[in-house]
């Protein structure tokens, strides 16, 4: 069975490459002939490059075990099921008790009966009104069956993907920040809806449909033994073959659904950076580049869509075929018997009717078996989350009385997972009294932005330690930390909920007052525009807060830096997308909310960091100058004279010191 499986694999990888071909053959002759092979092959290894993950280190190694960890999430819906299975069977058992009551009820129409007696008109509507009556019994019994069935089994369902829902995604958001650098978010997103759809209606509303199918298949194949052991045995005589058939489907089902499920993902987390970055998508006219990329993976899943309905297709033709053909035979050898004298034509109907819908059962008891194949990849993936362990805990550690705000790297090393042989930082050491402003500048990828990572503990450090009023930052609470530190980035992160609700995220509605949040806007400039707004403080914004300028999302975010009121002040180049007249509110904003803080500031003008208590010149991840304005100007052939000197030959107060730091590096 394995080397067919693998044959069928195989020839749908072939047909991709196929599919390749023909698109190729459709591209302009010219373009074609300039290809070679080696480009080519080239070409193919970075495409499949690009479309495979960074692998995790900490990936668990699923074991038997594991497995029950969806059981115990499931719990006490168990009940649910079991209640719902019991129906589901007694549903299953329906048709098996009205083919039964059937087959005796034909005996009923004859006169004459087996011993030779015969029976009056009268007795007959007597007898008939007993079998209608049973019917009448059946039907109630479908009733309550159905309903037992339906009503529990959906509503252990819906329990149960809210239960696998809420501890996925309680386990992903207790992941470091490691983990996202190196997945993809379309991928993390299947997961939460398809992925545990399957898994949710596998161990419900699938489950029971085989435990009905089973039942059905168990009672009937004993009553029809019971009835005519002979003729049910022939036509059981080909049950086998189709079971083998299920099992062989299962195994070609697994492995392509493996393949389905890896283009699937890959092409979510394209549609979702592209829907993310559309704006920039537009502007530079790659909604083509765009379409092919995503066309790419859509091919992928398609040929293997095709594979799987060929094993489908081919299975469950052969699969019926055998079923009517062992209905021919069932009716030759039963009408055999019936003309002997050895079976009446009551019996046959009903050894026949019962064994039918028994292989009925089991033939529909198979199609679980590829649907479990694919949940199981799919829980697979769930518990691959659920297991692993994050390499810095969100919860618990120390928490101090209060914040002071003297920071210290010392001989701190820095390696990001998503880049692991690029070595960030390297021996970098930092003393930062309370209260100081400290800018940092440098190129892209000097290591600003990774010094405010590990102060957040958004990442531990390869080697060396980060230290807040003397204590090191991995042994105080993630979650205390992060309550007390505040941050104003670049690209300011605004919900898709009101103004209101934005500003208060950082400490909560629960803890604050309107008066409160007002009063954080006006002293960071955005009051004004926010009361020209149809609905004031309840206006919505759009994702990302994309119904408001750049400026006026910074002054909110600002806004609600200072209703957290933190000791320590984070501003990873809050003023560096600005035009000037933003930049002139937002630095207003920020110098009021500099006051009294410890403050981390990177930016690329001169103009923001000149006045800083400290700056701190980075190059490839090494502390190159340090000291005021006044200090690093003084240094002959320095870095930060340089670029100064060479922003005032331009007369551009403003520029961007990135560009500059680069070619002085």
């Amino acid at each position: 069975m394995s080397a067919n499986n693998e044959l069928v694999v195989d020839v749908v990888e072939v047909k991709a490459q196929q599919q390749e071909i023909k698109e190729d053959k459709k591209q302009p002759q010219t373009e074609r002939k300039s290809r070679n092979p080696f480009k080519r092959k080239k070409k193919q290894e970075e495409e499949k490059k690009d479309s495979e993950e960074i692998p995790d280190e900490r990936e668990p190694n699923l074991t038997f075990k594991d497995g029950f960890t969806i059981y115990k999430i499931i719990g006490w819906n168990w009940i649910l099921v079991f209640l719902g299975s019991i129906g589901a069977m007694g549903t299953g058992v329906i048709p098996i008790s009205f083919q039964f009551v059937m087959g005796d009820l034909i005996n009923v129409f004859s006169p004459t009966r087996a011993d030779g007696s015969t029976v009056t008109p009268e007795q007959q509507k007597a007898e008939i009104g007993v079998y209608a009556s049973y019917f009448a019994i059946i039907a109630a019994a479908a009733c309550i069956a159905n309903f037992m069935s339906q009503f529990f089994l959906n509503w252990a369902s819906e329990r149960i993907g809210v239960a696998i829902r809420s501890a996925y995604f309680d386990s992903l958001t207790v992941q470091e920040m490691g983990f996202f650098d190196i997945k993809k978010v379309g991928a993390l997103t299947i997961t939460l809806s398809e992925d545990i759809t399957r898994i949710q209606e596998i161990y419900s509303v699938k489950m029971a449909t085989l435990l009905q199918n089973l039942a059905q298949f168990l009672i009937g194949v004993i009553l029809a033994l019971t009835s005519g052991w002979q003729m049910a045995l022939v036509m059981m005589s080909t049950t086998p073959l189709m079971i083998l058939g299920v099992v062989f489907l299962g195994g070609i089902i697994r492995k392509l659904t493996l393949a389905i499920n890896k283009a699937n993902d890959h092409s979510a987390s394209i549609a979702t950076e592209v829907m993310g970055a559309m704006r920039t998508v537009r502007s530079m006219a790659g909604e083509e580049k765009e379409r092919v990329r995503y066309k790419k993976d859509l091919t992928k899943m398609y040929l293997a869509g095709i594979g799987k309905a060929v094993a489908q297709g081919s299975t469950f033709g052969i699969l019926v075929g055998i079923l009517w053909g062992t209905t021919a035979l069932a009716f030759w050898y039963g009408g055999g018997l019936v003309v002997e004298g050895t079976m009446n034509i009551g019996s046959m109907l009903k050894v026949f009717g019962l064994t039918l819908f028994a292989i009925i059962g089991i033939s529909q008891a198979g199609s679980f078996f590829p649907d479990y194949g694919k949940a199981m990849v799919s829980q697979k993936t769930v518990l691959k989350l659920l297991k692993r362990k994050p390499a810095i805990i969100f919860k618990g550690g120390k928490t101090l009385d209060s914040i002071i705000g003297n920071v210290r790297f010392e001989n701190v090393d820095f390696i990001y997972p998503s880049r692991p042989n690029v070595t960030v930082l390297k021996e970098f050491s930092l003393d930062i009294k309370a209260g100081q402003a400290v800018a940092l500048v440098g190129p892209s990828g000097s290591g600003k932005s990774t010094i405010v990572g590990l102060l957040e503990r958004f990442y531990d450090p390869a080697k060396g330690k980060v230290y807040l009023d003397g204590v090191d930052i991995a042994e105080i609470d993630p979650m205390w930390l992060h309550k007390n530190i505040g941050i104003v980035t670049q690209e300011p992160v605004l919900f898709a909920t009101s103004i209101y609700k934005n500003i208060a995220y950082a400490i909560g509605e629960e803890n604050t007052t309107m008066e409160k949040v007002i009063e954080a806007a006006k002293s960071a400039n955005c009051h004004s525009f926010i009361m020209d707004l149809p609905d004031g403080y309840n206006t919505l914004l759009g994702e990302r807060g994309v119904s408001l300028s750049g400026g006026q999302k910074q002054r909110v975010c600002i806004a609600r830096a200072l209703l957290q009121d933190p000791k320590l002040l984070l501003l990873d180049e809050a003023t560096s997308a600005l035009d000037t007249e933003s930049e002139a509110l937002v630095q207003a904003a920020l110098d009021l909310l500099m006051k009294g803080r410890t403050t981390i500031c990177i930016a690329h003008r001169l103009s923001t960091v000149r006045n800083s208590d400290k700056i701190c010149v980075l190059a490839k991840g090494i502390l190159k100058e340090t000291g005021t304005h006044a200090e690093l100007m003084a240094i002959e052939h320095g870095i930060y004279k340089n670029l100064a000197e060479r922003q005032m030959l331009f007369s551009n107060e403003h520029g961007d010191v990135e560009a500059t730091m680069e070619v002085l590096q």
